[in-house]
């Protein structure tokens, strides 16, 4: 059995060890217990009752007791099965509704087009900073009824909060969280107070609203809501542009066919997620024992799902070793779940990305990395933490 050091922080899911040893088994060990490298079984895996997302026990593995970190992770949504989940997440659900994102995409696509000329100024940038960090983070607030000028302390906060997932790889990780989520916590109580006294048109005044009506959530449950959704409508999003804009950087073939035809635009979009996946892995905690496919997962046994190397995994994705925005493919994304907890930002997301490429592809060449990448660790939320481009001149 293969041994795959997941908490190396030059480890890549999709380097050529990982891909053989997918080849040979459906599992490798590694220093946090099974990692699952095919399709199939991840996505079996990810809607097994048997598995939850490991509530205090993943904090406690990782030397978090106590404190704002806990205090967050343990009551958030994904750690709620049954009826507490169905609960917490209607009230989500009955605000955050497909029209709610159809209504962003004019906002999605003029700020797409501005932070587009600020990078046709120089024709290079680092692209983290100049672009896939402020369009998530601006449709963020948009959507929420954030004022314009706290984007700027909000950047850090959902930023650091993302790093929760990758816990594991030490270092100060663990206090840019804890940092991250007081002062979320602190912002988002302001908030609520704020459009409870002034409801506004943006999602946070709605789910006050209900929250007031119905009463089906306690203020603590809707501030960890709110913090929760925060961060995910940001830090995920903002790590899948820069991981698009590196993939085409590799096949800037594949960018000029977007331009060519921007009808590929959605396809483009899952086929960059399913290449280089902003969630590169995620894990579940087996809660009682049993046997899966021949190997013994005893309650308490973390597994970690190798999303990217699933979704390059030949039985599901025939010719999935090549990245081609033109394929058509079936088997659904994992980056976003399955099941109950399949992400409620998944639309979002495509939304995004699927408004803004195509304008970057009308205005620039292929983008040309112009400098040395830096990299959040692949475990957990992965991608860019600085990017240079230079854009090549239109064909």
């Amino acid at each position: 059995m293969p041994f795959l050091n997941v908490v190396d922080p030059a480890f890549n899911f999709a380097a050529p060890e990982v891909l053989a040893a997918q080849a040979t088994d459906w599992y490798a060990d590694s220093p946090l217990g099974p990692l699952v490298l095919r399709y199939a079984e991840t996505q079996e895996l990810l809607r097994d009752r048997r598995l939850d997302h490991g509530g205090d026990s993943y904090l406690q593995r990782n030397g978090i007791t106590s404190g704002p970190v806990y205090d967050w992770w343990v009551p958030m949504i994904v750690n709620h099965d049954g009826a507490d989940h169905r609960r917490l997440r209607g009230l989500v659900g009955r605000s955050f509704t497909p029209r709610t994102i159809d209504l962003l995409r004019p906002f999605i696509r003029a700020k797409a087009e501005a932070l587009a000329d600020e990078i046709a100024a120089d024709g290079e940038a680092e692209f983290v900073d100049a672009f896939a960090n402020r369009l998530p983070l601006a449709v963020m607030c948009e959507l929420l009824g954030v004022p314009a000028e706290d984007y700027d302390t909000f950047s850090v906060w959902t930023s650091d909060i993302g790093l929760i997932f990758g816990l594991a790889t030490g270092g100060d990780t663990a206090e840019r969280v804890e940092r991250a989520v007081a002062g979320l916590d602190g912002y988002v109580d302001a908030l609520i107070d704020e459009k409870a006294e002034h409801p506004a048109e943006d999602l946070i005044s709605e789910m006050v609203a209900a929250w007031r009506a119905e009463e089906t959530v306690t203020r603590e449950e809707l501030r960890n809501l709110l913090v929760t959704l925060v961060f995910g409508a940001h830090d995920n999003t903002r790590h899948q542009f820069s991981n698009a804009m590196v993939t085409f950087a590799e096949h800037p073939a594949q960018w000029t066919l977007l331009r060519e035809r921007p009808e590929l635009a959605a396809q483009a979009v899952d086929e960059t997620m399913r290449w280089r996946p902003s969630a590169a892995s995620v894990f579940r905690r087996a809660s009682e024992d049993f046997e899966y496919r021949g190997l013994p997962i005893e309650a308490g046994t973390f597994l970690t799902m190798a999303v990217q190397t699933a979704q390059r995994d030949p039985r599901a994705y025939p010719g999935g070793d090549c990245f081609d925005i033109a394929a058509v493919r079936e088997a659904p994304l994992l980056q976003f779940g399955a099941g109950p907890h399949y992400c409620l930002g998944s639309a979002l997301a495509h939304a995004e990305l699927g408004e803004a490429l195509p304008v970057l592809a009308r205005r620039f060449g292929p983008p040309v990395i112009a400098g040395e990448v830096t990299w959040r660790p692949a475990l957990g939320i992965h991608g860019p933490n600085e990017l240079p481009l230079r854009f090549a001149n239109p064909a």
